[in-house]
């Protein structure tokens, strides 16, 4: 029994490891906007740590296979948080208008739609249309 509390823990791979300091480093850059955006990107930041921690194929897949790099990743993963989060319902007043938590998540994934194009993974077309088509189910969710 001693002997395997000094037994060695499985390594965690790279992509693992450097996806949840990438989210918190985008944690730390994008709060400071106000305290519904702090607490959109905190909670997102949070929920996908989390989901990483128990299962992060998902990590390894888009970085090391997909060729993703870390930051755009991170983008990806938290812009798909936050509309998963939008097209619940569960943000809006009622149809068509959103609350201040709805808005917030809706600024979170214009700003990484808006870094995915930057980098390249996204065209300013693609990125349009993603954002065009999140409001549009905003518009019609309620």
């Amino acid at each position: 029994m001693v002997f395997q509390l000094f037994k060695r823990q499985k390594q965690r791979s790279p992509e693992k490891q450097l996806l949840p300091t990438e989210l918190e480093k985008f944690r730390i850059r994008y709060r400071g906007q106000g305290l519904y955006d702090d607490v959109a990107v905190d909670t997102a930041v949070q929920e996908i740590s989390k989901t990483l921690r128990t299962d992060g194929s998902y990590a390894s897949d888009s970085i090391a296979n997909g060729g993703w790099s870390v930051p755009d990743a991170a983008s990806m993963i938290i812009s798909e948080y936050a509309s998963a989060g939008i097209r619940t319902g569960e943000m809006h007043i009622y149809r068509g208008v959103m609350n201040d938590h709805g808005k917030a998540h809706l600024k979170l994934f214009k700003v990484c739609t808006a870094k995915l194009m930057a980098s390249g993974k996204l065209t300013q077309q693609e990125a349009v249309e993603a954002v065009r088509e999140l409001e549009d189910e905003i518009a019609a969710i309620g």
